[in-house]
Order: structure tokens, then sequence, then C-alpha cells
């Protein structure tokens, strides 16, 4: 077996064709095909079904895509890395939705201003998303919060987050010193959408104290869930740096929960095997180093 047979397997897998692998690579159907079999042999499995005139990827397909995108990846990388080394290639980097709106510009401005390195790529999206793009080494690293689900995946905190109950000022609760779970029995709840690693950490505190969290609007956005809570359509449980700004205008209020444990940490995250090259190193150094705001 090969990186070609490697690199033919993950793109028949994209493209969910043998043709459209064929015309992509810019080789014969029947090499491709070739190539699949060789792989199948070499492991005793199936990787596609026939299904109509396409084909259908079997279990054992996306396990070995998972190991396979990885290495395609890295031996591209590599391949153009000591061909092109008069050349500086820029960093992919990828930030979760939270710490892409606060910090993503501060972060990048410092990386870039000495001019010495190119404008990174840069990714904003799910933490869940962010975290499968490196895996598949689409991302060189990125900075997310939350807790991994990969053991494939190294982590380095650099901050903490605190995150808090916010709601309108007109609002009965923002009167109040202390605030207890069983004023808010009866609240309606903004939240992040399902999955997103804010509503993660905020539906695992209140679970610890056997309070279910059921929201009447949910958004994947930080600015369409402050604007309902600022019209009084519910509260909310934001980060604290996304909030700062409204706080201090007076246009949301800070709700004094008591008992529950509302903080989590950022990570800078990359894969286990993922080599780090000067700039990587430089940029999470960078991170690690600055007083965030």
């Amino acid at each position: 077996m090969s990186i070609k047979t490697l690199l033919i397997f993950v793109t028949v897998y994209k493209e969910e064709s043998i043709t459209a692998a064929a015309n992509k690579l810019n080789i014969s159907q029947p090499a491709v095909s070739l190539a699949i079999r060789e792989l199948e042999n070499e492991y005793s499995i199936r990787l596609f079904e026939r299904a109509g005139r396409g084909i259908q990827k079997t279990s054992a397909a996306r396990n070995l895509y998972e190991f396979a995108s990885h290495i395609a990846s890295l031996y591209q990388e590599m391949d153009s890395e000591f061909k092109k080394q008069d050349q500086t290639t820029p960093l992919r980097i990828g930030f979760s939705s939270t710490i892409g709106a606060c910090l993503m510009p501060d972060i990048i401005q410092s990386f870039t201003k000495s001019g010495q390195v190119p404008m990174p790529y840069i990714k904003v999206d799910t933490s869940d998303r962010i975290e499968t793009a490196v895996l598949e080494n689409q991302l060189d690293l990125a900075l997310t919060e939350g807790v991994s689900s990969s053991d494939k995946i190294l982590t380095e905190p650099f901050a903490k987050e605190q995150l808090i109950l916010v709601s309108s000022p007109s609002h009965p609760l923002a009167q109040r010193e202390k605030i207890t779970l069983e004023d808010l029995r009866e609240e309606r709840f903004i939240l992040r959408e399902k999955g997103s690693q804010t509503r993660k950490l905020a539906e695992s505190a209140f679970h610890l104290h056997n309070f279910i969290l059921r929201p009447v609007l949910e958004s994947t956005s930080n600015e369409a869930i402050m604007w309902g809570v600022c019209t009084n359509l519910g509260i909310a449980i934001l980060p604290e740096r996304q909030v700062s700004g409204y706080l201090g205008k007076g246009t949301l209020s800070a709700l004094p929960l008591q008992g529950v444990e509302l903080k989590r940490e950022y990570q800078i995250i990359y894969h286990q095997n993922k080599y780090l090259n000067p700039a990587m190193l430089h940029f999470m150094e960078l991170v690690k180093s600055k007083s965030l705001p």
C-alpha cells in the first residue's frame, strides 16, 4: 500500500464517485478501482457498496477515512513544505464562535503586526466542527472552549472564562441582590443551540442541581440571544467577555446567581501527530502570553 493509494481512497470518499475521483485526480477509472481493491484486500474489508449508479460508504470506510485523511493531508503538507522551502505557508487557524467573536481580532492583529508572517487562513465555527477540522488536518490548530471529545486531540489551556446569567434591566430579577435556582423555576431561558460548548456547560452545571434548562428560544448567535434578552423575551447564560459592553451601557443586567459554578477554560487544540513548526509555536506562545481582556 502506498501514499498514492490513500490519496485515491480519500478522494473517492469525498467525491462519493469513482468517476468524479478519477476526473479530479486526472487518472483512469480502472486505476481508481484498482487502488480501492488494493486497500480492501490489504485489510480484508469492504469500503464501498454499489448503490444504483453511485457508491455508498461502509462503516469500515468511515473508520479508515479518519486515519487516511489525516495521513494524506500531512503528506501533502510535507510535500508542499519541501518543494517550496523558499515560501512561507500561511497557518490555518480555527476559532470557536465565542472566541472568534470576542478574542480573535486582537490575537490575529498581534500575530501579524510585525509583517514577518503572512495573514493566516481563519475559520470560525462551532467547537465541534472546528475540532473535526483539526482531526482531518484541515486546520493546523485552533482555539476552543470546553472539553475535547477525541483522544487524538492535545490541549493547552490559555485563559479562563466566566459565564453569567443576564436579563433585561426591567426584568423583576434584575432588582434582586441574590438569586437562587428556585427563583428561576418559572423563567423563560434563551440558549445557544444544542451542541455548543456554552450550552453544554450551562446544562451540565444546572443538571448537578437537578435543574433542567428548557429554552423558549435557541440560536447559534450570541448577538441574537442578547437582543432577545434586551427585549425581555427571556434570560440567558452567556460568556462574560461578550456581554461586558452591554453591562457597561446598562442594556443588560447581570443576575447574582448563587450556588452554580459556571466557569470554563479556553484551550489551544491540535492533533497529537501534528508537527509544530516555528510559526505554530510562535502563535501558541503569543496566545498564552497575552493578557486577554
